[in-house]
């Protein structure tokens, strides 16, 4: 049987999480976070953020221990999604607080997923952080914040005050809106980086005022 790829796991998965009794009100591709240090493979968006790394079959597992580090100070919950042969590395290398899910194929060609623990709270979560995956334009008119000192400030600075001033629920919850809202925004020298969007959003470009 042919093995199990990251892009057959990725699709799979997104429909998946599209027909659960509370599916995302988006579910985002390629995310970039810590500045382009790293890009989640998969990012559903609820009231905060679940990132789902993915390791296929013939991709090495071991590179979760670099990558932990940016994924646990971008995103409240994290959950890896990778296949059988990679589980015993995984439970020891994983964070505690990741979920695992196990992805297998059918002889019919369609990927199952068997949920092996789930995600808890991450300890390491930083708002300051998960700020910085928003392009400047969208840190100075962060909703229900308002400082005239934001337009001479970097973004570093920006996410730094925005985060010591507003509940992290309200920070998670914006940010999450802000990378739905995006779609076609053009890619300038203020907005380098770039991420894909699959079929499932469902929130419009106006949430992000809201």
């Amino acid at each position: 049987m042919q093995k199990l790829t990251d892009k057959e796991i990725r699709k799979a998965l997104i429909v998946h999480l599209g027909r659960r009794a509370r599916p995302p009100h988006a579910t985002l591709e390629e995310v970039h976070v810590c500045n382009g240090n790293a890009i989640a493979d998969v990012v559903a968006v609820y009231k905060t953020m679940h990132c789902y790394e993915i390791k296929g079959e013939t991709d090495s597992i071991n590179r979760i221990v670099r990558q932990s580090q940016f994924y646990d100070q971008a995103f409240p919950l994290i959950t890896l999604v990778t296949t059988t042969n990679h589980l015993k590395r995984a439970e020891v290398i994983v964070p505690k607080h990741w979920g695992i899910i196990i992805a297998n194929s059918r002889a019919s060609g369609s990927v199952i997923f068997k949920h092996i623990r789930g995600a808890t709270r991450n300890p390491s979560y930083l708002p300051e952080i998960a700020l910085l995956s928003l392009w400047r334009s969208e840190l100075v008119n962060f909703p229900n914040f308002n400082s005239l000192s934001l337009e001479k400030m970097n973004r570093q600075k920006i996410a730094e005050l925005i985060a010591s001033s507003l509940p992290t629920s309200a920070i998670n919850e914006v940010v999450g809106k802000a990378l739905t809202a995006r779609g076609s925004s053009p890619i300038t020298s203020d907005n380098p980086v770039t991420y894909t969007q699959y079929e499932h959003i469902s929130l419009a470009s106006g949430l992000l005022k809201g």
